[in-house]
């Protein structure tokens, strides 16, 4: 069978690799883009991954040799998911793995339920606080997964937003996402996708998927706005603001729900994640974001005062056409602070070259 493409993590660090991958007589063969091997995995270690928003499927490794790493393929191919499920047995993980797994289930139930008792003595959004960073990444990548359905209907209005994938855009954009990413230190990898929607908006939800959406893409004057906007919403995901927000705003029918693992339990999962996109962070949550893009863009590449810039052309622009300023004020306190930061700061190259923002700009030309 022909190798086909998927997204491989090395169980070490966060970064995305693109690879391909195909199915050889002694396991799952896969490559690097240049086409040098990076390993052959035997179909009887292969195991599923639960919580994986496609067609095909993410599976990791049982067993590495030497290490404590849990590599993972993400294969968004249903024909080769299937084959591969045809060969692999494909279970859900056994061994020192899923005992890993029981302890933080059990450590993360103990948790919600201590959280259950301080909620009567300290009220919801402080308990929101303290428990947010007791989640088991696993299990916050799993609640990411899946509020994406109802985020996009929710935006989509009378059908889903649809995903854009054109491909010389697709590949600008990968390359931002993955240098962002490895100077991010993040605790989850990214799924940072562009939407085919006219507002001017950009969110992120728990477990790493950030959302730009076309209209902010169009707006933007220049890369470097559109980058700081990114690299606002990596700042929330790695503070892990939005579950913080899903947290508070399930209130104690969530927190139950997420005792007994029900992530996806109806009404609970609905309420969040709406709430989550007309709800706005704090202050102190919005701060804290601006600065860390400021440090993500100094240490990645691109100017943080795209940032600014963005502030500056929502505070002259119709505040309306600008949803991401609703839900993350534009005050000029925030804009100030970027500036002052940067005072002292030596000029900065562009996040991208003028050929590669027209690429991305264009990259809602191919949608799925």
């Amino acid at each position: 069978m022909p190798s086909v493409a998927a997204t491989y993590y090395d169980g070490v660090t966060a970064k995305r690799n693109a690879v391909q991958v195909s199915l050889h007589p002694e396991g799952l063969a896969i490559f690097a883009a240049s086409g040098q091997p990076i390993a052959i995995w035997p179909y009887q270690e292969i195991r599923r991954i639960e919580g994986f928003a496609g067609a095909g499927l993410a599976v990791t490794l049982l067993k590495v040799p030497g290490s404590s790493a849990e590599p993972q393929l993400e294969i968004p191919d249903p024909v080769f998911a299937s084959d591969l499920a045809a060969r692999a047995p494909l279970t859900l993980t056994k061994g020192a793995s899923a005992r890993r797994e029981r302890r933080a289930v059990v450590f993360w139930a103990l948790a919600a339920i201590v959280s259950l008792i301080g909620l009567a003595f300290y009220g919801l959004p402080a308990i929101a606080g303290r428990l947010a960073p007791l989640v088991p990444a696993a299990a916050e990548i799993r609640l990411g997964a899946a509020m994406d359905p109802e985020i996009r209907r929710t935006f989509g209005r009378s059908s889903p937003l649809r995903t854009c994938v054109a491909p010389e855009g697709q590949r600008v954009l990968n390359e931002l996402v993955g240098r962002f990413e490895q100077a991010a230190g993040l605790h989850v990898p990214l799924k940072v996708v562009v939407v085919d929607g006219p507002l001017v908006n950009a969110f992120a939800l728990p477990g790493g998927y950030v959302y730009l959406f076309n209209g902010l893409l169009q707006k933007a004057r220049g890369p470097d706005e559109a980058a700081g906007v990114l690299a606002h919403e990596i700042g929330h995901v790695k503070l892990r603001h939005g579950l913080r927000s899903v947290i508070q705003a399930g209130g104690l029918g969530f927190l139950l729900g997420t005792v007994f693992g029900d992530f996806a339990g109806g009404t609970a999962i609905i309420l969040a994640s709406r709430s989550l996109i007309q709800s706005a962070f704090s202050r102190d949550s919005e701060r804290q974001a601006d600065a860390f893009a400021i440090d993500l863009m100094l240490k990645a590449g691109g100017d943080p005062m795209g940032l600014a810039r963005f502030f500056t052309d929502a505070a002259v622009a119709d505040p309306g056409g600008f949803a991401w300023i609703s839900s993350h004020p534009a005050n000029a306190e925030r804009e100030q602070a970027i500036r002052n930061a940067l005072k002292d700061a030596a000029a900065r190259r562009p996040a991208l070259t003028p050929e590669q923002w027209t690429a991305l700009r264009a990259i809602c030309q191919k949608t799925e």
